[in-house]
């Protein structure tokens, strides 16, 4: 199984760009094509100074493209996209099929004073209501089967908590697809973090982390990319630097299997009915 990495800056309007990298994922076998967080829409700092009309319209004209692409290309496409909806602002994550699209919530946002996601968008996580709260206490988080292999979706945010491994683990996935953005020299940590959490769970992780500038507190900072391919051993298989650019990342289910045996985590929390 192949999946094409896009490691990039938010897009513009024009399709030419993303029409050229899903050009040669499809041209090398690749069956899914994973884009960063805030690629689809512009990054948090500047969508919290846009009218939600603004926003719509740019959301809007990349749900037409990306569904059109799946299309041309035969790929399912993960993106972030922020949608807006009677005027609420919610961050969904996206799987554009070429035979369907869905959407799912993100669970998890941040709540940092210089990145406030969980205030300015209406995710359910947020809601104050008996069926929604339902929901944050069993949290429903995006899988898919693709020949043979399921795999588990998640914004970066959600890697940092248990509850989400712990859901993927009871479902069985085999890799997890993960759209991040992350700055500020964080890359050290990102790396130790998720090759532990794939050693752990024994399972492929997937990143692509967006590239491109944030203002914060009227400071440049850097996306600095290093999108990369983690395996069931907890190692770094493949990865990008900070430019932009397209990674085929191949997993295997033999491999997959081998951690499994060789480890057993997953085995002795089934014989002890936890997944």
């Amino acid at each position: 199984m192949k999946i094409a990495v896009l490691q990039m800056p938010t897009l513009s309007m024009s399709g030419s760009r993303i029409d050229y990298y899903l050009k040669i994922a499809a041209d090398n076998g690749a069956k899914i094509a994973l884009l960063g967080e805030y690629v689809c829409n512009s990054f948090f700092t500047e969508l919290i100074k846009m009218p939600p009309s603004m926003i719509k319209e740019q959301s809007k004209h990349k749900i037409s493209l990306f569904t059109d692409l799946s299309k041309k290309y035969n790929l399912n496409i993960i993106a972030p996209i922020v949608q807006v909806k009677s005027k609420k602002i919610y961050k969904m994550i996206a799987k554009f099929g070429p035979k369907s699209v869905k959407f799912w919530e993100q669970n998890f946002l941040i709540n940092y004073s210089h990145w406030d996601e969980e205030k300015f968008f209406a995710n359910h996580c947020k809601k104050e209501n008996e069926e929604n709260l339902k929901k944050i206490k069993n949290i429903e988080l995006p899988t898919f089967w693709l020949d043979g292999v399921k795999f588990g979706v998640i914004c970066g945010f959600e890697a940092h908590f248990d509850a989400t491994w712990q859901y993927f683990m009871k479902k069985n996935v085999d890799c997890i697809l993960m759209p991040t953005a992350s700055t500020f020299d964080s890359n050290e940590r990102w790396n130790e973090l998720l090759k532990i959490r794939a050693w752990t769970n024994l399972l492929f992780i997937i990143r692509a982390n967006r590239i491109g500038k944030a203002e914060f507190d009227d400071k440049n900072y850097e996306f600095y990319g290093e999108s990369m391919l983690i395996s069931p051993f907890g190692e770094i298989s493949n990865s990008l630097k900070k430019n932009e650019g397209i990674m085929i990342a191949e997993i295997s289910k033999t491999e997959l299997k081998n951690a499994q045996k060789l480890w057993k985590f997953r085995e002795i929390l089934n014989k002890k009915g936890l997944i």
